[in-house]
């Protein structure tokens, strides 16, 4: 299912806001302190060059601050969804240097997962793909198994990633309860060890690493959590 076409009022409103939150998303995030956690998978794996590729997931309520900190770190993919806000969201991950690949797993997910087998496969340079493990509308904290077909498929490895801060805003009225950290807040990125599933593995076998790596993530998550003071209040 594909977004109705647009007006040029409307091309025009949604580039003119892509190019202002950009602009202010630089300035709030670029004065929050961060420290990554478990170095050797983030250097080896997300900014080295011999790793290969990556699929990494985390839950929705990290991904605003995510997605902003990746933002240098070579040829990435992201999911984006296919409604009228996922255009504006498509328009910012462009300026951040991302390449925007819309579907999501209610709309279109089908051939967005295509396309990113494609991305990954169309190159042997190392390449990051990523969406909220359990996006768009959770439920919250349940991982799906989207991106782990794509690690399958293409033979990249999934890695958990979660991160938290010592001062956030949370969107209490989101369903996944996002977090933002204020300006001059500290950011803990936190990384899980990378998982390769085979493509033999049966549908069964991959329900199994699925519940697994989901326990993974949500221990993942409630680390970063207490280690920042964030009880969600």
């Amino acid at each position: 299912m594909s977004i109705r076409t647009l007006t040029w009022k409307e091309k025009f409103k949604i580039e003119i806001s892509a190019s202002l939150i950009t602009f202010l998303a630089r300035i709030w995030f670029g004065t929050v302190r961060v420290k990554v956690l478990n170095l050797e998978v983030y250097e080896k794996y997300f900014k080295g060059s011999r790793s290969g590729h990556v699929v990494a997931g985390s839950w929705h309520r990290h991904s605003i601050f995510l997605f902003y900190f990746f933002r240098n770190l070579g040829s990435r993919a992201i999911m984006i969804s296919r409604s009228l806000d996922g255009e504006l969201t498509a328009k910012i991950a462009k300026r951040l240097g991302y390449t925007p690949i819309r579907g999501s797993s209610s709309k279109g997910g089908g051939k967005a997962l295509h396309a990113m087998m494609n991305f990954l496969n169309s190159s042997s340079e190392k390449r990051l793909c990523g969406t909220p493990v359990d996006g768009p509308k959770g439920p919250h904290r349940k991982m799906k198994k989207g991106m782990l077909a794509l690690a399958k498929e293409t033979g990249a490895v999934f890695i958990p990633m979660a991160c938290s801060g010592n001062r956030v805003i949370t969107l209490k009225k989101a369903w996944d309860k996002t977090i933002l950290p204020k300006p001059f807040s500290r950011v803990v990125v936190d990384f899980d060890e990378p998982v390769f599933i085979p493509k033999n593995v049966t549908d069964e076998e991959l329900e199994g690493i699925r519940q697994d790596l989901e326990i993974k993530l949500n221990r993942l998550t409630d680390k970063v959590d207490r280690m920042c003071g964030y009880t969600g209040l």
